[in-house]
């Protein structure tokens, strides 16, 4: 009986401990999207020569890029979930497509 409480509370505590590592990731992600929802915006006004974007972009781009890095090296030490890298790409490729369009 004592086995089947220790596994049982082990697992417990290893589910406690997982659990605040991806809410942080999905925190990140969220940001990330919301981030370059904001950047596509400011990208399309400035290619229209709009100053207000033309002044935030630099910014905002090395922003961005700095939110992309920290993802990067998440998913390079497998701390994300399967979910969370199919999210990761869907919101790469909205920067593909907004820059390519």
């Amino acid at each position: 009986m004592r086995d089947t409480e220790n596994t049982t509370v082990s697992e417990i505590t290893e589910k406690h401990i997982t659990q605040p590592l991806i809410s942080k990731w999905d925190k990140c992600l969220i940001d990330y999207d919301n981030y370059l929802k904001e950047y596509i915006k400011h990208y399309k006004k400035s290619l229209k020569g709009n100053l207000d974007s033309l002044s935030k972009y630099p910014y905002m781009m090395a922003k961005s890029e700095a939110l992309c890095e920290r993802l990067n090296e998440a998913q390079n030490k497998e701390l994300l979930t399967k979910k969370q890298l199919k999210k990761l790409s869907k919101i790469k490729m909205k920067i593909i497509y907004a820059c390519c369009a």
